[in-house]
């Protein structure tokens, strides 16, 4: 093939310059992007082959998917927050303990804040997150000024610095997902994880685990009732299966078979907490059914069935809600409480120190008649909040979980009717999910799960969203509005 020399003439050359001038918006945004995706490739490359002379294989590959991963935010920012979403949920440290040395999620989270500031700065259009970002900074001020003065100050900074990455994420979440579609897909991505919990929770108890924890993902829901938590609360989120229009019925299919395995999951954690908690979401699922009479018989014939085919070995656990006075583990749980509650009077501004309860209950708060050696951990949301925060940080954290549940409760969906009948079903299944936490965390210590924290983000970016439609609604009737008088003068 010949070249044309005609081509690189003077004229062509010089034309060159306006036709530039011409591209669109998008393209001259889109240079500097790969300019910098070229630059981070060649860092993972050249961070390869350093890595690869010193002999450490783990940290080489860790150090080339956190480069790798954020030329992929700079280009696409919700690529970031989905990374960030799957490494909280199924975390790598935990499979390849060598990889404690880098913390890739705040890696990842930081990098797609940098990025997503940097894209919103013209616009100016960063979101801090309505009144429940409010709530979480003004909680992690007092998860920090409990430090001082708590039984173990080092532990409590550590824990307070760690609550910052669910501000991170709370912020990543509300600036992202602005649409149906990208709340939706999050959702799922987040649900995905979960079933992978709860295969692997599965696969614990038929190995022969007494009480199954997952085996992945230890350091965060290693313990049973940790796992029955969050599958508890998953559970509701499955409608979002329902949210895409087409008329093959496999998604409800996967839809029920999800639901199946999570509560299959609950189950064989023998977790007494999630046990209520599960009850309390099918309750609450089968009375936001068009019609509640048949909701509630399927509801109690769901139980019967349940209560009918489990082992003995699991009836007899369960029975022990109605007969905890006779349980060692649920006498525990109560003094415990106990514990909790003179912590609170005790440090009522303060706290024992976030993070500090183990450590103050056999230090100083164990209750009279608890013989065990071990230190007790609080089993109660509330009490862990308000004997390690005091009086202020408790108040905090039960108002930002009641404004979410009332926001959702009190949301009227707007735009057409098709998208009134998806924010209405998704509404439904946030409010469902705090529910269920909220029940089974009543028996958990569970203040910093990364669960609530994506169902109180979830909140904002609804409303948000539904705001917006609202506007584009209002704005469409007065245009037909000025439409229609202006045809009527004509």
């Amino acid at each position: 093939m010949l070249l044309n020399w005609e081509e690189f003439s003077l004229e062509k050359m010089t034309s060159s310059k306006d036709t530039f001038s011409r591209m669109p918006d998008r393209q001259l945004q889109a240079a500097p992007k790969l300019t910098w995706l070229y630059l981070l490739i060649i860092t993972a490359s050249l961070a390869g082959g350093v890595g690869l002379v010193i002999g450490d294989q783990t940290v080489v590959f860790a150090i080339i998917l956190s480069v790798l991963g954020m030329a992929m935010i700079i280009l696409y920012p919700f690529c970031g927050l989905i990374i960030f979403v799957i490494l909280n949920f199924i975390r790598p440290t935990d499979i390849m303990p060598a990889l404690a040395v880098i913390p890739l999620a705040k890696i990842i989270g930081g990098a797609t804040l940098i990025a997503l500031i940097f894209s919103r700065i013209r616009s100016r259009d960063f979101e801090l997150g309505g009144r429940q970002a409010v709530l979480l900074i003004a909680f992690a001020a007092t998860l920090f000024i409990s430090v001082p003065l708590s039984f173990w100050p080092t532990k409590s900074l550590d824990v307070s610095l760690d609550f910052l990455k669910i501000i991170l994420f709370y912020l990543l979440f509300v600036n992202i997902v602005r649409d149906l579609k990208k709340l939706r897909t999050i959702t799922l991505i987040a649900i995905a994880c979960i079933v992978v919990l709860c295969l692997s929770t599965i696969y614990s108890f038929i190995s022969g685990d007494i009480r199954a924890g997952s085996l992945i993902g230890q350091g965060m829901f290693g313990d049973a009732n940790d796992v029955a938590l969050i599958l508890v609360t998953a559970i509701p989120l499955t409608i979002f299966y329902k949210l895409k229009n087409t008329p093959v019925p496999y998604y409800k299919i996967i839809q029920w078979g999800v639901i199946v395995l999570l509560i299959l999951g609950v189950v064989m954690t023998k977790s007494r907490g999630g046990l209520l908690g599960l009850l309390a979401v099918v309750f609450f699922m089968a009375m936001k059914g068009k019609n509640k009479a048949i909701g509630l018989v399927v509801f109690l014939v769901v139980i019967a069935l349940i209560l009918m085919l489990l082992p003995s070995e699991f009836t007899d656990r369960y029975s022990t809600i109605g007969t905890y006075n006779q349980d060692a583990s649920a006498m525990g749980r109560i003094y415990a409480w106990q514990a909790g509650i003179n912590m609170m009077i005790a440090r009522p501004v303060t706290g024992v120190g976030v993070g500090c309860f183990e450590t103050a209950f056999g230090l100083a708060f164990r209750p009279a008649g608890f013989g065990a050696a071990k230190w007790q951990a609080p089993h109660n949301t509330l009490i862990q909040v308000g004997g390690e925060t005091g009086l202020i940080g408790l108040a905090i954290f039960m108002y930002l979980y009641l404004y979410c549940l009332m926001l959702m409760r009190r949301l009227q969906p707007a735009g057409t009717d098709e998208q009134k009948k998806k924010i209405t079903l998704i509404k439904d299944a946030i409010f469902t999910g705090l529910i269920g936490f909220g029940v089974s965390a009543f028996f958990l210590t569970q203040a910093f799960n990364y669960m609530l924290y994506f169902l109180i983000a979830s909140t904002a970016s609804l409303t948000a969203i539904n705001s917006q439609l609202m506007k584009t609604t209002d704005n469409n009737k007065i245009e037909n509005t000025h439409a229609s008088e202006l045809k009527r003068l004509n």
